[in-house]
């Protein structure tokens, strides 16, 4: 399966899944969880984040959630890894390149899927409602500041 199919498909698996399990035992090793019940953290960004699977800061596959407050700002940046990303809910607006400029931003409504290729440098923001998105990369990574 081509990581654009595991990106898009995946999440909506694990969503479905959420909202459509029974109230039955698990085997042992599943993990079931609605997004109301996925404990997020803040981080050193001020953004809250959800680990998944993996950890951003080691070898292998991550899958995180990040919740943007309303009218929330992300300043140039890149990551040495690509990433693939889907707007769960709200609008996200992300635009690339190594200076911050609003009018270079794509809006992104919830289910847009979108690619951070690696050490492309971006930015992004959100405006009067905040967004969650999931992301898929394969660690080690990183944000490496532009600005």
């Amino acid at each position: 399966m081509n990581l654009f199919r595991f990106a898009v498909v995946l999440p909506s698996i694990f969503f479905l899944q959420c909202a459509n399990a029974a109230e039955t035992a698990l085997p042992p090793g599943v993990t079931l969880q609605t997004l109301d019940q996925i404990k997020f953290e803040k981080t050193a960004s001020g953004r809250d984040f959800a680990f998944l699977l993996g950890n951003t800061n080691q070898a292998g596959p991550y899958l995180n959630l990040v919740k943007w407050s309303p009218n929330d700002k992300a300043l140039p940046h890149k990551h040495p890894d690509s990433r693939y990303g889907v707007v769960l809910s709200g609008v996200h607006y992300i635009g690339y390149g190594d200076k911050f400029d609003e009018s270079k931003l794509h809006k992104h409504t919830a289910g847009t899927f979108f690619t951070e290729p690696a050490n492309t440098p971006h930015f992004g923001m959100t405006r009067n409602e905040g967004a969650i998105l999931y992301f898929y990369g394969t660690g080690p990574s990183a944000v490496i500041p532009l600005e």
